[in-house]
């Protein structure tokens, strides 16, 4: 159950982030950049201040002599998601811009598994995945070749 759980969730993460490029897109025209940047950023830390409260048993617990500038990296590639998909959904499209963004996803994703970064657990790239990743890049030739 815990399975088809987490197969869900990271469907809907893939929803999300999509939908959140196409209104973020259309915000950027009707509005500016600055502007969706500073909302999404509002909407996030509440919800995650909000989650934070409700799921806390103790408090706040930051050892702060644990802490250094990697726990930052999180919210540096969030930042860089959002701007992405801003400038590119309007630009190049939902499509194209996903297409793209997977790509890059699955080949950072299966070198994280390879070298177990971060204390993963190591998945090393194998045939199978190397053909899949060539049948995904062929699948985005074929689907974008008309419109880049």
């Amino acid at each position: 159950m815990i399975k088809l759980f987490i197969v869900v969730l990271s469907l809907l993460a893939g929803a999300a982030s999509s939908t959140q490029g196409v209104f973020n897109g259309y915000w950027k025209e009707e509005l500016d950049l600055k502007s969706i940047l500073l909302v999404n950023s509002l909407v996030v830390f509440a919800l995650v201040a909000i989650f934070y409260m409700i799921t806390s048993n103790n408090g706040i617990k930051i050892p702060m002599e644990k802490l250094d500038f990697s726990i930052l990296v999180g919210g540096v590639c969030g930042f860089l998601i959002i701007i992405a998909f801003a400038i590119s959904f309007p630009v190049i499209g939902a499509l194209a811009t996903s297409l793209l963004f997977i790509i890059a996803f699955l080949a950072t994703s299966m070198l994280y598994d390879h070298f177990a970064v971060l204390n993963l657990v190591q998945r090393p790239i194998s045939l199978e995945k190397i053909i899949g990743f060539i049948l995904v890049i062929a699948g985005t030739f074929l689907s974008l070749r008309s419109s880049l």
